[in-house]
């Protein structure tokens, strides 16, 4: 509670002076804090982790992905939610957003996960946050990987302008054909703006039309983070501002490898003392060595 404490204190305060001495108890309180929490982490019996699947429209969509977790975090703390803070010099919501959605492109079904300092019972209450839902809640184990390492696909859909419309089936079907592609994305090479010739063909694992409507996937890979408006506009020899609008309709996640190898990353207790130190949260035992050779005295 400190913690959030302090990160209260330095909301409360931001842009004016704080009082000084306040302000050190307090800083010097929430380290002190901080560096316990970090040794008990593991073994916190308290601690809970739910991955959410949200809903991201209107003025959320327009965030940036810091600003949208941001958001999301002050909305649960506002209704109450026990969020923990992370483990950070400064301490913030634990909060961990799925594959960024690109500025101004709504998420029908995105994802986060968020730490709970204790548990919660029943639905998340509704957010006050404008364009930002929660759909659904779930608890998974605490050593589970987070739900970023685990997006795989995302499925978007573009309504193409009328006037796009004949030029865009064309194009894509001889794409679809295809077995490499190429195009051109601006880049920096030795600090200077140049034109890059790069292959797409294997980010996009599917097309298909519904009348003006295209459906596409693409795929989430490590060091394939293009946007996919300039994906489809590269592919089609347009601005990207001309693919709108477009949505991102779902993102598939991967099987977790922690949680088909739970014996691997559970905490295991060793003994009957930690046992009481994780059901406890803070005891005071003393471990003491004893010669079971010396006689006992009553």
């Amino acid at each position: 509670m400190l913690e959030e404490a302090s990160k209260r204190f330095r909301t409360h305060w931001k842009g004016r002076q704080a009082p000084t001495a306040l302000k050190a108890a307090l800083e010097a309180a929430t380290e002190l804090a901080r560096k316990r929490r970090i040794h008990q982490w593991q073994q916190d019996p308290l601690r809970r982790t739910l991955r959410l699947r949200l809903e991201v429209t209107g003025a959320a969509a327009e965030l940036h992905p810091p600003a949208l977790l941001a958001a999301l975090a002050q909305g649960l703390m506002s209704a109450g939610v026990p969020l923990a803070m992370g483990l950070g010099k400064t301490p913030r919501p634990l909060v961990l957003g799925g594959q960024p959605l690109p500025p101004g492109v709504p998420g029908l079904s995105e994802w986060a996960d968020i730490t709970l300092r204790e548990p919660w019972r029943g639905p998340l209450p509704p957010l006050q946050v404008e364009g930002l839902r929660v759909l659904e809640s779930q608890e998974i184990p605490n050593y589970a990987s987070p739900v970023l390492e685990l997006c795989r696909t995302s499925h978007w859909r573009w309504t193409c302008p009328e006037e796009l419309l004949a030029k865009a089936r064309e194009t894509l079907a001889t794409f679809a054909a295809s077995s490499t592609y190429e195009i051109d994305k601006v880049g920096k090479s030795e600090g200077r703006k140049v034109v890059k010739r790069l292959e797409v063909r294997a980010m996009v694992l599917d097309l298909a039309w519904e009348g003006q409507d295209l459906r596409f996937s693409t795929r989430i890979a490590t060091g394939e983070a293009m946007n996919p408006q300039k994906l489809l506009g590269g592919i089609l020899g347009v601005e990207p501002t001309t693919i709108r609008p477009l949505i991102r309709e779902s993102v598939d996640l991967g099987e977790d490898p922690r949680l088909q190898q739970a014996d691997r990353f559970q905490t295991k207790l060793h003994n009957i003392f930690e046992d009481a130190v994780m059901l406890e949260g803070g005891s005071n035992i003393t471990l003491v060595e004893e010669d079971d050779d010396e006689p006992m005295r009553l």
